[in-house]
């Protein structure tokens, strides 16, 4: 089974979960990171947004797996 085929059968209530969390990390993200980074300051992306950052983590590995690079 190839990866494509594997992603096919995960249920779509999972994928929503995922699109949604992202859509949170990527709000979060750009309201309270970029303006700080755009504005000069020495920030790292990592220091915010971290519960967002894990959710979309967790779900990403519950339906893809873990990343093998």
């Amino acid at each position: 089974m190839n990866f494509v085929e594997k992603k096919e059968l995960k249920n779509s209530d999972e994928r929503l979960k995922l699109k949604e969390a992202n859509r949170a990390y990527t709000e979060c993200i750009s309201k309270d990171f970029l303006n700080r980074f755009l504005a000069g300051e020495k920030v790292d992306a990592n220091d915010f947004c971290v519960n967002e950052r894990v959710r979309m983590e967790q779900l990403d590995r519950q339906i893809y797996g873990q990343l093998n690079i």
